[in-house]
């Protein structure tokens, strides 16, 4: 093989891994970009009522003084705080967040029902994390 043949060679080479790797970083952002839809419900301390995210979305106003700036105003009393409602991935209990929060070492909030010592503890503050109304 003569010098220039080998160079070629090369060119070649440098030129189909430059190609490959533009297709996995275009591949990489478009599956990074596909994210679930967010199924996030929301209940009142007040009036005791839950409703979907999508009901909030259009009035949207902050509970003044909470803990988490995703805590609302609710949209059926208009007085309580409504708190973002969660679901546990192993148990399926929905529970509220942002009330007596408690996050495990990736950043998820914890299952009062799953968890039991974070559940009592809960309790014994007079925190109900899963009302009836969230866990018929």
């Amino acid at each position: 093989m003569s010098g220039s043949d080998s160079s070629l060679v090369k060119k070649a080479a440098i030129a189909a891994a430059a190609v490959a790797a533009v297709g996995m970083l275009f591949w990489s952002w478009n599956s990074n970009m596909a994210q679930a839809p967010v199924e996030i419900g929301y209940y009142c301390l007040t009036c005791k009522k839950s409703d979907h995210i999508s009901v909030y979305q259009a009035n949207w106003r902050q509970y003044p003084g909470a803990m988490s700036d995703s805590v609302l105003y609710c949209v059926h009393c208009d007085k309580g705080p409504a708190h973002p409602t969660n679901e546990c991935e192993k148990c399926g209990a929905v529970f509220i967040l942002h009330l007596f929060p408690k996050y495990d070492e990736f950043g998820s909030p914890a299952c009062p029902k799953c968890d039991a010592a974070y559940g009592q503890a809960a309790k014994a503050k007079g925190v109900h994390l899963m009302p009836k109304a969230l866990n018929p």
